[in-house]
């Protein structure tokens, strides 16, 4: 699950040591009970997701007849994995609601078949799961199919199945958002909205923010989901570009505010990136056809040494605007604009407001030649 959450939760339940044949009528909780295909050495640990990720809350060992047993208190919805002798791991979800879950699995081997009964909830993470592993099927097929294309010359396979990926892609994600808009506010949502690309998707990260905080707005991962919406809010297209101030390679404080009136390619990169520099030949190219149409870029690098700075200006023949502060990641320009990897590049309009993000290579000069003709 790629959603971090950022508040720290209290213990919301009790975990009692359970050997197999006791009577269950007098623990406490949520049975959650299991039949193994196969029993491997060591234990069957229980974990319960928080802030720190999946953590172990309790252990059993199993006996001849490969079953196990927990009891679980539960006072909302919580994510927990089973984890059979470090072999096969098993995420599923309770909610409280339920008398008795059973988890029959294979055991030891890591891609071994699992069902859930008695859990909803679960029952969509295994949906979520299905409608994911089955695009990645189909997009592996097409991958196929382009490289025997590509290898055999076939512009025109090649050119189909390019555009079948990508109607791919958009089927394969218009499924994915109704299926989360028709379970919210289960919390399996949060499980897949990750497979969602937050930048491209930032709409309906919002509209999944607002369900979740009108319906469930105590809950630690609907916070954690809003404060991430609102943080990507502020770099989301549409919005004005936060201001950058750092020292040109003159000394100068130059700000991006003072290109205002033009198209600005904000560029992150810096001398030591190899992707970096083997984009610079595609980014002086679009600089050559398009500055003289009010088109600017300014460099941002996150170099730490000022000469390797100024040497991969003049090799690579970069002849716009650069700024640096040379802290590397460490620099306010990254800060503001939550940059992580990079290149990484930022489009500005003319009124100073974010149109596109992450340009490069094709995307990069479709856009411009979208924009410009």
């Amino acid at each position: 699950m790629k959603l971090t959450v950022l508040n720290k939760l209290s213990l919301l339940f009790g975990i009692i040591l359970f050997i197999s044949g006791c009577n269950s009528a007098t623990e406490p909780g949520i049975a959650v009970t299991g039949q193994l295909e196969n029993k491997g050495e060591g234990a069957v640990i229980l974990n319960k997701y928080n802030v720190n990720g999946f953590e172990p809350v309790d252990t059993i060992f199993i006996g001849e007849n490969n079953s196990f047993r927990f009891f679980v208190e539960v006072t909302e919805p919580e994510f927990f994995r089973l984890n059979f002798f470090g072999r096969q791991q098993v995420n599923f979800i309770l909610d409280g609601s339920e008398d008795e879950v059973v988890i029959n699995a294979h055991g030891t081997d890591a891609n071994g078949t699992f069902d859930i009964i008695g859990s909803e909830q679960s029952n969509h993470l295994a949906q979520i799961d299905s409608l994911i592993k089955s695009q990645k099927q189909f997009v592996q097929d097409l991958n196929q199919k382009a490289i025997k294309a590509r290898m055999d010359g076939n512009e025109e396979t090649l050119k189909n199945v390019t555009d079948k990926y990508y109607e791919s892609i958009a089927t394969s994600q218009a499924d994915l958002k109704n299926y989360f808009k028709n379970i919210a506010p289960s919390l399996a949502v949060f499980y897949g909205i990750g497979s969602l690309d937050p930048e491209q998707n930032f709409d309906f990260y919002n509209e999944i923010a607002i369900i979740y905080q009108d319906e469930v707005p105590n809950h630690p991962f609907t916070k954690d989901l809003v404060y991430q919406v609102a943080t990507m809010r502020k770099l989301a297209i549409g919005q004005p570009a936060p201001e950058i101030a750092l020292p040109s390679p003159d000394g100068d404080v130059l700000k991006l505010s003072s290109l205002k009136g033009n198209y600005v390619l904000v560029d992150f990169w810096a001398a030591w990136c190899r992707p970096c520099r083997a984009e610079n030949p595609n980014v002086v190219r679009m600089y050559n056809e398009y500055s003289d149409k009010n088109f600017e870029i300014l460099g941002v690098s996150l170099d730490r040494n000022r000469d390797a700075w100024l040497k991969a200006i003049n090799d690579d023949g970069l002849k716009w605007k650069h700024v640096s502060d040379l802290k590397y990641f460490n620099s306010e320009a990254a800060a503001d604009y939550k940059i992580n990897a990079i290149p990484a590049t930022y489009l500005i309009g003319p009124d100073g407001e974010i149109i596109a993000k992450n340009l490069r290579g094709p995307s990069l000069e479709a856009k411009l030649k979208e924009i410009f003709g």
